[in-house]
């Protein structure tokens, strides 16, 4: 395989940087008989101080894939014909130019480019026993930075304050790259996936984020929410509801259950909802959940077309939700695949916080 800069190279390489610079891209060939990373000489003493990699190469020319240099890797790892895997396919990304691609394909001859994308989610799907235990590290550290940071808002605080005080509370806490995600008051409730603004955090306002950390190059990610005054009888009632569907999801988690199984109950519980809904948030997003690792979001999706067998070592995410006139009711948990069932790996309280 050739991988071009992305969470493969960093997972197979132990490089912890995504650089998303074209002019500098990196490379990591993958072969039989062992690895060799190639970067620009201006990332080399990164290269070979950070990854795992013993074989480090440099190129000088900026922003052209190093044809030369890569042919002579190829040459060296006995690959002089054949195919070459690249990330062409299914949720895979280049960082290169797709120029650049076709001037690999003809430049590379005989050797010919194919995709990879299956083989690079076989081997990642399924977690080792230190990944799993970094995607642990990384719930708990996000599930202190929850109680420490929705307990301490007040009234008068902009929703960006909130924001900032998750992120940097998960920074040092330990959690690599933290990312937070925050909606709040009427008419925004919609409004998933807010950047947080400077609106002012008002009485009877339900505050619900998203968020999650890296440690090792493995994420956490999972919201909870709080009430400014305590939640209304109706919130108190939808987050009761979706903590339910929520736990028959985490229920059915088991090896050999297929996804689809998972979302098809939970995607009729969530559509039997009474109350008026303005939009269904679980619904809308084409899944109730999905696979958690190098990336917040991978396969296998928990979609009722996903074809995914779950198997011990996988780790997804349940996460029913609806948005109604008065909060945002989306409770997410990142649960384990083990041998007997399942262990919920984000240990942090789902019940409305009152501030």
């Amino acid at each position: 395989m050739l991988l071009c800069g992305g969470t493969n190279l960093n997972f197979l390489s132990g490089f912890p940087y995504v650089d998303v610079n074209l002019a500098r891209p990196y490379f990591l060939v993958v072969s039989e008989r062992d690895l060799t990373l190639v970067v620009h000489t201006g990332r080399f003493y990164e290269a070979e101080r950070l990854s795992s990699v013993d074989d480090v190469r440099c190129y000088r020319r900026l922003s052209v894939a190093p044809v030369d240099e890569l042919r002579q890797v190829l040459r060296d790892h006995g690959l002089t014909r054949g195919r070459l895997g690249m990330e062409l396919g299914y949720e895979q990304r280049l960082g290169i130019p797709v120029a650049e691609v076709d001037r690999l394909r003809g430049e590379l001859a005989p050797i010919t480019i194919g995709d990879a994308a299956a083989l690079l989610w076989q081997l990642r799907i399924v977690k080792a026993p230190w990944d799993v235990a970094a995607i642990r590290t990384a719930c708990d550290i996000t599930a202190a930075a929850y109680a420490a940071t929705l307990r301490g808002i007040s009234p008068g605080q902009r929703e960006i304050d909130v924001l900032v005080a998750m992120a940097q509370t998960m920074r040092l806490g330990g959690g690599a790259t933290p990312w937070v995600k925050i909606t709040s008051g009427a008419g925004n409730y919609d409004v998933v996936l807010g950047p947080g603004t400077e609106r002012i955090l008002e009485p009877g306002d339900m505050v619900w984020m998203d968020g999650g950390c890296a440690i090792g190059g493995m994420w956490s990610d999972f919201g909870r929410a709080a009430v400014i005054g305590g939640p209304s009888s109706e919130q108190f009632d939808m987050q009761h509801a979706i903590r339910e569907i929520g736990e028959l999801g985490v229920s059915m988690v088991a090896p050999g259950v297929p996804v689809r199984e998972i979302a098809a109950a939970v995607n009729q519980q969530v559509d039997a909802i009474s109350a008026p809904v303005t939009s269904a948030v679980s619904t809308i997003a084409g899944r109730v959940g999905h696979g958690i690792g190098c990336d917040v979001t991978e396969p296998p999706h928990i979609s009722e077309e996903d074809p995914t067998i779950l198997a011990p070592g996988m780790i997804i995410a349940i996460e029913p939700g609806v948005a109604t006139a008065y909060g945002l009711f989306h409770i997410e948990e990142n649960v384990l695949v083990t041998k007997d069932g399942c262990e919920v790996l984000s240990r942090a309280p789902w019940e409305l916080i009152t501030i």
